[in-house]
């Protein structure tokens, strides 16, 4: 009992407020006596209550739902007479009771019964049509949010083994180089590891922990590729004391360095700037390419990695950012600006 009354409260309020109103209405406005105005709107109220309630959760659900349009039509409008001449009835019998001719004739009742009928049944579908509007609005809205959460987690966990790989693969190659430097690697990919493992499964996180992962791939990375890769890579003093998503940054990065030339004889640099000002971030990267040494499908730029982050600024960061990518004298060149909320 006190589930149903919990589920259907509205529905009591509404007839105990619909009932009162009409028991006072009768009595005031045409001069009857309260129990004359209670029998007459206890007769309204039967009658309907009975349409409202066969068309929202009979006919509606049966032949409107389904696009049976005609039969509808037919059965409502069966439904509204038939409560048109229940209520009729009623109040016949009720004026005969006491002894009193209908103030009306009886077509001109019915008529009105009729309309009144109406009224009532289509305003208690139209709020049911909006209450289930609003319904599934928010269940539509969790929803996608959901799929959104889903998506962004499968993002991230495509994205993770692909830094592991690189930094293992990093790893490898400074211990055939130089074990000293490797194990100063291992310490820098025990830092990263730690950083994706515990504090990545935030939405946000402080730009500083970004900046912090970012300086050991950069390092890790300087190490490996020697004296014949030039690195450029500075943050300004303003850029921190904001959050962003986790593991966006270090794709385009990432990029540069698996795509910078290795020619003996030009200049193979990568360049990375980090600035923050009126509430806008701005990350810059840029790096010496050899198209004539590529293969063409290296000339995608980055595969997985690109796509993953570009989606994943579509879903966290719609409308408040700006990616631009180009080409240009040899030069790949990537232009990453967020707007901090």
């Amino acid at each position: 009992m006190t589930r149903l009354l919990s589920r259907y409260k509205w529905h009591f309020l509404f007839w105990i407020a619909y009932f009162v109103f009409w028991v006072f209405f009768s009595a005031y406005q045409y001069g009857n006596t309260y129990g004359k105005a209670l029998l007459y709107t206890t007769a309204w109220f039967t009658g309907q209550a009975s349409s409202a309630y066969l068309t929202v959760y009979w006919l509606m659900p049966r032949y409107f739902n389904r696009r049976r349009y005609l039969l509808f039509s037919l059965f409502y409008l069966l439904m509204l007479a038939a409560s048109a001449g229940l209520i009729l009835s009623c109040m016949l019998a009720i004026h005969h009771y006491l002894h009193q001719p209908l103030p009306v004739p009886v077509r001109t009742e019915f008529f009105y019964l009729l309309m009144g009928n109406f009224y009532t049944s289509f305003l208690t579908v139209a709020v049911k049509a909006i209450r289930d509007k609003i319904r599934s609005d928010r269940r539509t809205a969790l929803l996608e949010k959901e799929k959104t959460d889903s998506e962004l987690r499968f993002l991230k966990s495509q994205m993770n083994p692909h830094f592991l790989f690189n930094a293992i693969n990093s790893i490898y190659v400074l211990i055939k180089k130089d074990p000293d430097f490797a194990g100063h690697t291992l310490v820098k990919f025990a830092d990263m590891l730690r950083y994706q493992l515990y504090e990545c499964n935030s939405d946000v996180i402080p730009i500083e922990k970004e900046i912090g992962y970012l300086d050991n791939y950069i390092q890790l990375e300087k190490l490996r590729k020697g004296d014949l890769i030039q690195t450029d890579y500075n943050v300004s003093a303003s850029t921190g004391k904001f959050s962003i998503a986790p593991l966006l940054l270090i794709p385009f990065v990432e990029n540069a360095f698996k795509y910078v030339s290795n020619c003996p004889d030009k200049n193979n640099f990568v360049t990375v700037d980090l600035n923050f000002q009126d509430n806008i971030f701005e990350l810059s990267v840029e790096n010496s390419i050899d198209e004539d040494a590529m293969l063409p499908k290296e000339k995608t730029w980055g595969g997985i990695g690109l796509e993953n982050v570009r989606r994943r600024l579509q879903l966290i960061y719609d409308g408040r950012h700006a990616l631009d990518i180009s080409t240009t004298d040899d030069v790949f060149s990537v232009l990453l600006t967020i707007k901090i909320e």
